[in-house]
């Protein structure tokens, strides 16, 4: 099934071609969130929120750009609500490292064991923490844009038409992101 059909059972009521949205972008949704976010309980309520909010308002979806391009909006702006919630409601947000799916951390972690140190295993974690740390520094653009494309590998024009820019504007602000990031980089000793 295409998404062009999925869409039209869907703006019918059918929950079973939902699930295969939610099915399809969940992961992607899941991560989007938790880098913007850096909590795991707030980015599956994020991503609850993202998806409830994809199902209320599938009739307005005109079929313009992607359904991905369409979420991608979604979930961008629900994690920018959230994350001025959350930054009104507490200090600086904990850091932590992402938990995927409990199975796969376990797989990592075996595999993690078997193949490092745990001296290894420390810096690897610290230096996972602190590019999140130094993502969430950036401007709001250029941290969203360079998760779509560095980290979910969005191409440019689906990331400009999620952040309503054109294609050589996304180039611009995605390196001046690097730049930018590369910058923070060079301070931190563990780099």
């Amino acid at each position: 099934m295409d998404e062009k059909e999925i869409i039209i059972k869907i703006k019918k009521g059918d929950s079973e071609a939902f699930r295969e949205i939610i099915q399809t972008y969940k992961r992607v949704v899941y991560n989007h969130a938790y880098t913007y976010l850096r909590n795991q309980q707030d980015a599956e309520d994020a991503t609850q929120e993202i998806f409830i909010n994809t199902f209320n308002n599938i009739k307005n979806f005109r079929g313009d750009s992607k359904i991905s391009t369409w979420i991608y909006r979604i979930t961008v702006n629900v994690c920018k609500n959230k994350l001025k919630q959350l930054q009104r409601q507490r200090a600086p947000i904990i850091d932590e490292v992402y938990p995927g799916d409990e199975e796969e951390n376990k797989q990592l972690e075996i595999k993690d064991k078997e193949e490092k140190k745990p001296d290894s295993i420390v810096i690897t974690n610290e230096k996972r923490n602190m590019i999140f740390k130094r993502i969430s520094e950036l401007s709001n653009d250029q941290r969203d844009i360079l998760i779509m494309r560095d980290i979910n590998a969005l191409s440019y024009e689906e990331i400009a038409k999620t952040m309503k820019l054109s294609v050589s504007a996304v180039k611009s602000k995605l390196f001046r992101a690097r730049d930018n990031l590369r910058d923070k980089f060079k301070k931190d000793e563990i780099f």
